[in-house]
């Protein structure tokens, strides 16, 4: 996909907190908050004096003036995005594309939608039932229930999932896992924002809980699957399937 915007180059300084940066412009010096879409830990990334990039936000009454797109990494420069809204849109590329063979026979998706019977775990506290990133369906009945996941950390050519504990993910993989075990075909697709990762595992140090319920999906039948990408200033394309490695970690 083609970004619909134009990023410029800017110094990182500093984090005041999860969902905003500090950084200083390339092109004039001046200092910028920006909106960080990722709120992973991300330390590995956002490192005094990396080069981000940002792009001008378009509400202008926002408190941040721009968003954070993507990072170089602090040793060997390979552009990384952190907009964890973008895999859902690189998914749906794919889908259109037929870039996923497993997917290709499905004729019709639809995106966040809520499932129309739901059991007392895909219920929330106020009632309203689990909703998922695609809904996948032929004109004969076949189906499939998809969420997808955003990836940017990675560690000796290893993807890791995720990088912050996420209670919200561990829940969507056992209601996926539910639903898998009441005979509708679901699946978990992580989509790795950088192209240097050969495999994909789950946190077992950092989120333990969300380790052990995608090792419960995979048991109960939830296809699990991790693609990364190429990145430019200017596009994202997805690049190729890695494995997923479930193996707990010594």
């Amino acid at each position: 996909m083609i970004f619909p915007f134009t990023a410029q180059p800017a110094t990182f300084l500093e984090r005041p907190n999860r969902y905003r940066i500090v950084a200083k412009l390339h092109n004039n010096d001046t200092l910028v908050h920006a909106h960080c879409p990722d709120p992973g830990r991300l330390r590995e990334l956002l490192i005094p004096g990396a080069t981000v990039h940002l792009s001008r936000a378009t509400n202008p009454e926002r408190k941040t003036a721009y968003d954070l797109r993507f990072v170089e990494h602090p040793e060997h420069g390979q552009l990384i995005s952190l907009d964890t809204r973008l895999p859902n849109q690189i998914f749906q590329e794919g889908l259109e594309s037929g870039f996923f063979p497993q997917f290709t026979h499905f004729t019709h998706f639809r995106r966040e939608v809520s499932l129309p019977h739901a059991s007392p775990n895909q219920v929330n506290q106020n009632g309203v039932r689990s909703r998922f990133d695609f809904y996948l369906h032929d004109n004969v009945g076949a189906e499939c229930w998809v969420e997808v996941k955003s990836a940017t950390l990675v560690i000796d050519r290893c993807a890791r999932f995720p990088d912050a504990v996420t209670e919200r993910g561990r829940r969507h993989v056992l209601e996926l896992a539910e639903l898998t075990q009441q005979g509708t075909p679901t699946a978990i697709v992580f989509i790795v924002q950088r192209p240097d990762a050969d495999q994909l595992q789950p946190q077992w140090d950092n989120d333990p809980a969300f380790a052990h319920a995608l090792v419960a999906a995979h048991n109960a039948g939830v296809a699990i699957y991790a693609y990364t990408c190429i990145l430019t200033q200017r596009q994202v394309t997805l690049q190729r399937a890695i494995s997923v490695n479930l193996t707990p970690q010594a």
